[in-house]
């Protein structure tokens, strides 16, 4: 939402499973992240020009996600913005 210049600025949080996984997405309609900064995204340390987190949140969810065999995915969302996918195992 801080970096969003869409009026207005929206966010969905949609959940979908199957036998095997669970995932949520994060989407927005904002300005999308580029490309350069997506390649370092889950990088400890790492933030975008005019952040003033620490860089250690993403870090942290892809560390986490990647501890219970799940996947952390960037991608565009359509017609404009970003969406964040995380797809855990389902518990049996």
């Amino acid at each position: 939402i801080q970096q969003n210049d869409t009026e207005p600025p929206e966010v969905t949080v949609p959940l979908s499973q199957s036998d095997t996984t669970a995932t949520v997405t994060i989407a927005d309609n904002g300005p999308g992240i580029p490309d350069e900064v997506r390649d370092t995204l889950f990088t400890q340390g790492a933030k975008g020009a005019s952040s003033t987190g620490t860089g250690i949140g993403l870090y942290l969810v892809a560390t986490l996600v990647e501890h219970y065999d799940g996947e952390i995915t960037v991608g565009e969302n359509d017609p404009r913005g970003t969406q964040i996918s995380v797809s855990l195992p389902r518990a049996d």
